[in-house]
């Protein structure tokens, strides 16, 4: 009876444990290389250009900023470290300012 009582809390703690293992394993196995052709690739699709339009920096806040194309056509991709996309390019046309250095 007692067993019934903490098998939810194993089962709890055990789903944590899986999703700690595979975290950690996203971020040990994800290099820059595989980011950029990802965010690259993404941009080809959008607009059609080279994927040799795009280049990358490390970030202030982010792993990466991936910088795309130029003029009207420039994305912005600011990419954390499990590769997700922490801004894009804004679904209302407001493009982003670049740093000034």
């Amino acid at each position: 009876m007692r067993l019934l009582l903490w098998a939810p809390l194993a089962a709890l703690v055990a789903l944590g444990a899986v999703l700690a293992f595979r975290a950690g394993w996203i971020a040990a196995h994800l290099t820059e290389s595989m980011a950029i052709e990802r965010y690259a690739a993404r941009y080809m699709a959008e607009t059609g250009a080279q994927a040799a339009d795009c280049s990358a920096v490390p970030g202030a806040r982010v792993w990466l900023v991936i910088r795309c194309g130029t003029g009207q056509d420039r994305r912005v991709y600011r990419v954390n470290r499990f590769g997700g996309l922490v801004t894009g390019q804004p679904a209302d046309g407001d493009r982003m300012k670049e740093p000034n250095t």
